[in-house]
């Protein structure tokens, strides 16, 4: 569960406006803007979720590799298959459909984060996020909806710095329902 839903609420989306190009809507963001975990945690704390049995995809909308000089033209095809998900099904407990926020963005405690416009009210759910390791920096902005039996998310990605100042953005969505109140083994 908890991967699943971190993939939902972190690292998912394609922003609705017609026309943006992968990574334009993420960005740095200033110290002076960052928020606390500790007000990130009590923003998302407001999720909850049905208990049980969930079926929910992740797949990438589109990917630009325009910043990574030599890579194959098949490239950008071939990590959209192999990134994106057609199903997958996991288990939500009686404790993390109570507090699914709980750890979702502030236990990242040694990723180097920050955080900005993080919000969860009336079946809405937003927030920037930016993290540095390695040399390298990943922007995401994401916006979605949530109900206690379904979520959808969309994120808008840039990764910097990569070797020899290589850049990567892509857009992606994440998508879930509640299917029922036993879990599966297994599943």
């Amino acid at each position: 569960m908890r991967g699943a839903f971190l993939t939902m609420l972190g690292l998912t989306m394609t922003l609705a406006a017609c026309g943006d190009q992968p990574g334009e809507k993420a960005g740095d963001i200033a110290a002076t803007d960052a928020m606390s975990k500790a007000q990130v945690k009590e923003a998302v704390d407001k999720v909850q979720l049905k208990p049980g049995q969930w079926q929910g995809r992740f797949t990438i909308q589109d990917i630009d590799l325009s910043g990574m000089p030599g890579a194959p033209a098949t490239m950008e095809e071939q990590m959209k298959r192999m990134m994106s998900q057609t199903s997958l099904t996991y288990c939500v407990t009686p404790e993390e459909a109570a507090n699914p926020g709980a750890e979702m963005f502030s236990g990242q405690e040694d990723k180097n984060c920050r955080f900005a416009d993080f919000s969860a009210t009336g079946g809405k759910v937003k927030g920037r996020v930016s993290c540095k390791a390695e040399g390298g920096t990943m922007n995401a902005a994401m916006s979605g909806s949530y109900a206690p039996d379904s979520y959808a998310m969309d994120m808008d990605m840039k990764m910097e710095g990569g070797p020899e100042g290589q850049t990567m953005a892509m857009t992606a969505r994440s998508e879930g329902k509640w299917i029922g109140p036993k879990c599966e083994e297994n599943k």
